[in-house]
């Protein structure tokens, strides 16, 4: 490797290391009381990082899932992005059968975000979720 190469690669190396350190999570978002999810499939629409999102009040999980976060004895949530994956679509909300179908080109997701069925490989992106004194509060996304 001559100099010229040595230089490029460390002035790449440090424009991606200023990137990285440029990439900063969203700001928290105070989404709402815990109260206003007084029963299972109850929800609330909230925005994100600026996109619109949602969060569900869905049964106990039959599995550990990092999708869903225990708000409380028997109090389980989950939140996500209503951007679908496959081209980003806002999806609607849940149907009676609490399944979501994009209009765009009919990926299926559960009510928990999940994906059932493609065009999409991915399912809706994940919300970190904190309960402080009651209120709900999205504090990040799950995969960063």
């Amino acid at each position: 490797m001559n100099r010229r190469d040595a230089t490029r690669a460390l002035v790449g190396g440090l424009l991606m290391l200023g990137g990285a350190r440029g990439q900063q999570s969203p700001a928290a978002v105070r989404i709402g009381e815990l109260r206003q999810l007084p029963e299972v499939w109850a929800d609330l629409e909230f925005r994100f990082a600026n996109q619109p999102c949602l969060l569900v009040r869905v049964p106990p999980p039959k599995e550990a899932s990092p999708r869903i976060f225990k708000a409380g004895e028997q109090v389980y949530l989950t939140a996500y992005s209503r951007l679908c994956t496959h081209q980003g679509c806002t999806v609607p909300l849940p149907d009676r059968q609490q399944n979501i179908e994009c209009g765009c080109h009919g990926s299926r997701f559960r009510a928990d975000g999940s994906l059932l069925a493609g065009p999409a490989s991915q399912p809706l992106r994940a919300i970190r979720l904190e309960l402080l004194e009651g209120v709900v509060w999205a504090v990040g996304w799950q995969d960063s």
